[in-house]
């Protein structure tokens, strides 16, 4: 069995192996105080819930330093004059109303627009010592998926919740991290997940990928879209009624088409 060990701290949990770090924070949502920064940072109203103190962080003793967080992603969210107009939904503009006049006392007569499906392509924050450590496109590296197959034993494995809205009963937008650590690699999957009722689903993937002996990092980012109609279609007819599948994203990911897709990597050795 590979050497490690298992990191159990107050609110983190994580494990030390082959000169890799891998270390995610778990607490409670942000408080009213950090609520009020928060929005004054981005300048949107932010998700119901949001754990802005969470984090997944995996660090490697050249340096390289790669952070998942809730603020950094939401930062990225479109804020450009038409953003709020991109998807239409039967209460946008009463769910519109309704979060601005939570998160300010006065309404202007214009209110600043925003992607109310926090939607965001982040994938990760790059917080290495050596700035020249960087991911970079590439056609010859890729994921071993048939690794990632084997069944090796998972020395570590967590989930992360960063944010998450119910978009005012109109379907779900979620950030969530999931890490598994097995004697001969790891394997990281950064999920943006959206529904929103009868109109679409959308999932942005970030996964990372390392296998143990080896000087590279992969990531591979892409995103998956189709309409709610042609989603819900695919539902087996067994299940009836049942639209419980909709709901879980993982199945949802297995029918929606790839739109694009990007393959990155990344060298340990400082250049």
């Amino acid at each position: 069995m590979t050497m490690h060990t298992l990191i159990k701290e107050k609110g983190a949990s994580g494990i030390n192996i082959q000169d890799w770090t891998v270390l995610s924070h778990k607490t409670s949502i942000l408080n009213s105080q950090e609520i009020d920064n928060a929005t004054n940072e981005l300048g949107i109203p932010i998700p119901e819930m949001i754990f802005g103190n969470n984090f997944l962080c995996i660090e490697h003793k050249s340096g390289f330093k790669l952070e998942f967080k809730a603020l950094p992603a939401l930062a990225m969210v479109d804020q450009s004059s038409k953003s709020s107009d991109l998807i239409k939904v039967s209460y946008a503009r009463e769910w519109f109303e309704k979060r601005s006049m939570a998160n300010q006392e006065h309404i202007t007569d214009v209110v600043k627009p925003y992607d109310w499906t926090y939607s965001t392509k982040y994938n990760g924050t790059n917080l290495s010592a050596d700035k020249t450590m960087v991911f970079s496109p590439t056609t010859s590296e890729s994921i071993d998926i048939e690794q990632l197959k084997k069944p090796d034993p998972i020395l570590f494995y967590d989930e992360n919740i960063l944010f998450e809205d119910e978009l005012a009963d109109n379907g779900t937008a979620v950030l969530t991290t999931k890490v598994r650590v097995m004697p001969s690699c790891f394997f990281i999957l950064l999920r943006f997940f959206l529904r929103v009722d009868d109109v679409l689903f959308r999932i942005y993937d970030t996964r990372i990928y390392h296998r143990f002996g080896t000087n590279t990092v992969v990531r591979e980012c892409s995103t998956r879209e189709s309409s709610y109609r042609e989603t819900r279609s695919r539902i087996p007819r067994l299940k009836g009624d049942d639209l419980s599948l909709l709901l879980d994203s993982n199945w949802v990911s297995s029918q929606l088409p790839e739109k694009e897709s990007q393959v990155e990597v990344l060298s340990l050795s400082p250049a």
